[in-house]
């Protein structure tokens, strides 16, 4: 007899390594039994696999004859089209979760009126102080705006969308609407709710419950990810939940607008008056709300720091875009940023 709930845990990955083997060791202690869990990889590597109590399929993508890189949109895709099962959870291979991880989120979706469930992504426990700084700026709303609280135990709640690092849903739900869009590298789980939206009430669960933890980039590679987000910045825009869903385009725009002030026809020191206004007003706000966080001078800091660099950083990507140089550098600078 067929099993029922069977889950199958989708981690794509560009080979067999360190994190990914943390990943599915941390897989083996879920209390949920009833789950396999599906790799797909860039290329084979000398490093084996052991055995675990859940059963592991390997998937192996080429790349196209143009050499470019298989994406994680048609990796995800292949192991949910391959294998049959109830529930489909995608997991980066940088990435683990608790251990009522899958439990829980399968009691979630018992509610049919639930699609797609999801938590926090927390940061590792033994991290770097650039990885920890990096964590301080995305969990900031100057940073992730009001999306800011899938990086900490926010109240349970529904939301537009989830991060595909960590979200499960029905597998039938995730063919029905043909998966992700294997054309895009950055902001492929977004489009993915996007598009079940136009054409029905989605409805996404976020529960504090079903938080994972992520391995932060260290500093470097967070302004590269925030380069690319700029790069990307006009597909990140959302127009249907009103002037929060055009956060995207605050940092280009403010970069614009700074730009083309200090070209008009005002006294030097008229605009230095002017910036250093809006940049003490900006310091002050960012540190009145990182401060409940963040808690010594250095911390504080360096995060205000972080977060001033991570919006130059994301404005940078916008000029990218303008000057038509986005398909040349976004997908070797994400894959980059993610080693750093």
């Amino acid at each position: 007899m067929k099993k029922r709930n069977l889950a199958n845990v989708i981690i794509p990955s560009i080979e067999i390594s360190e994190d990914l083997i943390r990943c599915l060791s941390e897989l083996n202690k879920l209390k949920y039994k009833n789950f396999f869990v599906t790799i797909v990889l860039d290329k084979k590597n000398s490093q084996n696999l052991k055995k675990y109590k859940f059963k592991l399929n390997v998937i192996f993508v080429k790349k196209s004859k143009y050499k470019i890189r298989v994406n994680m949109s048609r990796k995800r895709n292949v192991a949910a089209q391959k294998y049959k099962s109830d529930f489909i959870a995608f997991l980066d291979s940088d990435a683990y979760p608790n251990k009522d991880w899958l439990n829980k989120a399968v009691k979630i979706l018992s509610n049919k009126s639930i699609d797609v469930v999801g938590g926090p992504s927390l940061p590792f426990k033994n991290q770097t102080y650039g990885q920890k700084i990096a964590y301080f700026c995305k969990r900031s709303y100057f940073i992730t705006g009001y999306q800011n609280f899938r990086k900490y135990k926010a109240k349970a709640r529904f939301c537009d969308w989830l991060e595909s690092c960590n979200i499960i849903m029905k597998r039938s739900f995730y063919l029905k609407y043909k998966g992700m869009n294997e054309k895009l590298h950055i902001g492929e789980d977004k489009d993915f709710f996007d598009r079940i939206r136009d054409k029905k009430n989605l409805k996404v669960r976020y529960d504090p419950s079903l938080y994972i933890f992520h391995r932060d980039r260290n500093f470097i590679g967070f302004l590269l990810q925030r380069l690319c987000f700029g790069i990307s910045f006009t597909s990140l825009k959302k127009n249907n939940i009103g002037i929060k869903g055009y956060q995207s385009l605050l940092p280009f725009l403010t970069c614009l607008f700074v730009s083309i002030f200090l070209f008009l026809d005002f006294k030097i020191s008229s605009k230095f008056f002017f910036i250093s206004s809006i940049s003490i007003i900006a310091i002050l706000a960012i540190f009145l709300e990182i401060k409940n966080y963040v808690k010594t001078f250095n911390d504080k800091l360096f995060t205000i720091l972080g977060i001033i660099l991570g919006n130059i950083f994301f404005a940078l990507g916008g000029i990218v875009f303008i000057l038509g140089l986005k398909k040349l550098v976004t997908d070797k600078i994400y894959i980059f940023s993610r080693k750093r």
